[in-house]
């Protein structure tokens, strides 16, 4: 087997232009997507200046007396409880909950609020004067208290417009999309509880700390992305010099050597394990002098850094196998090689390798955490945020699964004796 290991690690060194690339690609692209990304995800505060035109046709000062008669004329109430049950609605409208939020002081760091008329607001949101407009409709109060006490759904809703997505627009989005949430759970609990002492508690504006034991930077994760990127690029390339193999007719002398065909495609897996291992390790610590990606970190760490990068490479070898069995299988090189960049690049995009995954519909990150190179940011993530063992051992698990799996699948496809195209 040695022999079949050094032959193959052979083959790619020999390929200088191969080998600069697999090895100072990454560290171009690491430091460039982090000056071009820098401060976007990581843990400095980041200010925004948010325009929102507020456009108020409702008429506060009826919205009591809209609301009694409702509850008379169509919930049935008594009038004496009608009463009771609008004084204690004076308190918690929604029109002046909204007002409050936005004019606390955790929002007002974020947005600022313009008390406009429809026509203009749309007339500078179409500018680009602001960011987006929020129109609360004519008997929005009424309505959304009639809503809460006769437990019905109701009719008429606040209305935000923007005229194209942006960061901007869609925070502001956020903001009115966590009041709406909270207002529904106050009245939910109002429901409940019939009514009885509400207070009407305000989402609060600011970041928030998940408790990690420490940050997750951009950079950490454009080093992890970018060299598990580029280890897909080395199996291709360790399946592809098959290629240059048949075209040598190296596996035809294998063969009339008497040499078990199986151990080329061992040694294939264990070429692709010594240098996927090599390469992210490369990767890993050229970016983290330069850059100090992983500051004051312990032996501890590393070790287990080092491990899921073995876990990694076991599950890249599995898939070498797949290549290399698919390529002896078909008649075009060329074609084979088609293949394999095609799936490297489903696995490099669905795996955040070439767009930082948050930036993926949820849908997408979920399937992307089923790609070997995604698998392997989502346990480095969670072991750098939290260096926790109990929190890794589930997916590490699945990558072991994932090593097996393709192994089985690589020894079927493996032809046998004669069958090699």
């Amino acid at each position: 087997m040695r022999s079949f290991i050094k032959k193959d690690l052979l083959i790619f060194i020999r390929d200088w232009k191969e080998l600069l690339t697999v090895l100072l690609l990454p560290i171009v692209l690491v430091i460039v997507l982090n000056f071009a990304f820098a401060g976007l995800f990581d843990g400095d505060e980041v200010s925004m200046d948010l325009q929102l035109a507020v456009v108020n046709q409702d008429n506060e000062t009826e919205a009591m007396e809209q609301l009694k008669e409702r509850l008379v004329s169509d919930a049935a109430f008594e009038e004496q409880e009608a009463n009771a049950i609008v004084e204690a609605a004076g308190e918690i409208q929604p029109v002046n909950l909204l007002s409050d939020y936005l004019e606390s002081d955790d929002v007002k760091e974020w947005v600022t609020v313009h008390d406009l008329e429809e026509k203009e607001a749309a007339k500078k949101v179409k500018e680009g004067d602001l960011d987006g407009m929020l129109i609360i409709p004519e008997g929005y109060n009424a309505d959304s208290l009639y809503a809460s006490f006769a437990g019905e759904p109701p009719t008429k809703s606040l209305i935000y417009k923007m005229e194209e997505e942006t960061m901007n627009s869609s925070a502001l989005q956020q903001f009115i999309q966590g009041f709406i949430e909270q207002l529904n759970y106050q009245f939910a609990i109002q429901e409940i509880t019939g009514g009885a002492e509400i207070e009407a508690a305000l989402p609060e504006g600011g970041l928030e700390d998940i408790g990690t034991e420490h940050d997750f930077t951009m950079t950490q994760y454009f080093s992890i992305a970018i060299g598990a990127l580029f280890a897909l690029f080395v199996v291709a390339t360790v399946a592809m010099k098959t290629g240059v193999e048949i075209r040598d007719h190296v596996f035809n002398r294998i063969l009339l050597a008497n040499s078990h065909p199986m151990r080329f495609l061992i040694g294939k897996m264990a070429s692709t394990i010594c240098l996927v291992v090599l390469q992210i390790i490369f990767v890993l610590l050229v970016s983290h002098f330069l850059m100090g990606v992983f500051p004051e970190r312990s032996i501890a760490f590393w070790g287990g850094i080092f491990v899921l990068i073995i876990l990694l490479a076991l599950v890249l070898s599995g898939l070498a196998a797949i290549y290399t069995a698919i390529l002896l299988r078909m008649n075009s090189v060329d074609a084979a090689n088609g293949i394999f960049m095609l799936a490297t690049l489903l696995f490099g995009t669905l795996g955040g390798g070439f767009v930082p995954i948050y930036m993926l519909p949820d849908w997408l990150q979920q399937i992307g955490e089923w790609t070997p190179n995604g698998l392997f940011l989502a346990i480095l993530t969670e072991w750098i945020q939290f260096e926790d063992l109990s929190a890794i051992a589930q997916p590490s698990m699945i990558m072991i699964g994932f090593f097996l799996l393709f192994t089985f699948i690589g020894l079927a496809l493996f032809p046998k004796r004669g069958k090699a195209q």
